[in-house]
């Protein structure tokens, strides 16, 4: 016999298949078949690849924000979610002389939606490609009262996600994402409805 079924193989590298049949594969080996080495070989690496690809999981700080910005089934009903109105854009005021060519382009917008007003700064440095942004999301009804553990995630236009993180204790959170425009974040948390706010232009 010259040569073996995948199914064969594939018990063999596991180590799984009946003993007659893994000692009559060993033997075979050993008589040298260059076809038999080749297909070894393969199967073996096949087998690699399954182990680590059954071990791999993403980061659970990462699954449980974006299972966040999802509502389930069970909570998914009318308005759950609200685009958040402008009420600042730093943009719209502009600065004194002596500030405008700062080593750094910084803007600041404030929206407000729920109870919720959600404060998030934009800083880009010259001739780079990435924006730094941080924000906090307060709770109008309560002073000195922070949204925490709220989801935040970076979306593009196309609904692919860009980035996501999480809000501390006090409301507070930050990310980098390359140089595009059109993006939104969405802003979640339970027993209020997902924030919606579109960022529009940023490339400028």
């Amino acid at each position: 016999m010259d040569h073996f079924a995948d199914q064969t193989w594939a018990d063999f590298v596991r180590g799984t298949g009946p003993t007659g049949s893994m000692r009559e594969i060993d033997a075979h080996l050993a008589t040298g078949c260059p076809d038999c080495a080749v297909a070894l070989d393969f199967w073996r690496q096949l087998g690699t690849f399954g182990t680590n690809e059954r071990e791999y999981a993403p980061p659970r700080d990462l699954v449980r924000v974006v299972k966040l910005s999802f509502p389930g089934p069970e909570a998914r009903q009318p308005e759950m979610s609200m685009l958040a109105r402008l009420i600042y854009d730093s943009t719209l005021r502009p600065l004194p002389v002596g500030i405008r060519s700062g080593a750094a382009s910084t803007r600041q917008v404030v929206y407000e939606a729920d109870g919720l007003t959600v404060d998030l700064r934009f800083e880009r440095k010259p001739h780079s490609r990435t924006i730094s942004a941080s924000g906090q999301v307060l709770d109008k009804q309560a002073p000195l009262t922070w949204l925490g553990n709220a989801a935040i995630v970076l979306w593009t236009d196309k609904g692919r996600i860009v980035t996501a993180t999480e809000a501390n204790e006090f409301g507070e959170f930050q990310f980098e994402f390359a140089v595009q425009d059109q993006l939104r974040i969405s802003i979640a948390a339970a027993g209020r409805k997902t924030l919606r706010i579109p960022l529009g232009i940023l490339s400028e």
